[in-house]
């Protein structure tokens, strides 16, 4: 996975001025992912070749989140870059203060207003509220630091 982001870089610095030759790449390299995905998979989640399983990172796992990050990743580009339809706000900010936002979130993660005790864990909905409001809370924090200019480097 990190060879393919590598690649994703790459293509990105070595196209720098040629938008159509990124997002040809991109879609070429995710659609070449989807392909070996399908073949390892034999297009199941259980029965192919090489099963999909998140928690070994399996080649079949890599390749088809690869294929869905190149895609996602065109379109982003396209419509971010290419036609500036959006600004990437407010993505932005966090992306600024990366650093600061893995630490907090990592040194914070068990407090409130990141965490709190649901009501029902088995509820998709709680945690999906819970994720947002943790999520909103670093997106805010980041948006007040980029605006007092104060960023964490490594």
């Amino acid at each position: 996975m990190a060879f393919l982001g590598l690649q994703a870089g790459k293509i990105i610095l070595h196209y720098r001025e040629r938008p159509k030759s990124i997002m040809s790449r991109f879609l070429i390299w995710g659609l070449l992912l989807g392909v070996v995905s399908a073949f390892l998979t034999k297009c199941s989640t259980d029965q192919g070749f090489i099963p999909v399983n998140k928690n070994l990172w399996s080649l079949s796992y890599v390749t088809t989140l690869a294929c869905f990050a190149f895609v996602l990743l065109m379109l982003i580009y396209y419509i971010v870059d290419v036609n500036k339809w959006w600004s990437g706000a407010p993505f932005y900010y966090p992306g600024m203060n990366s650093i600061l936002v893995y630490v907090g979130h990592e040194v914070f993660e068990d407090y409130f207003p990141f965490r709190w005790r649901m009501s029902n864990s088995q509820s998709h909905a709680e945690h999906l509220i819970q994720n947002l409001v943790a999520t909103s809370c670093w997106v805010i924090i980041s948006y007040l630091l980029y605006k007092k200019k104060i960023f964490w480097k490594i």
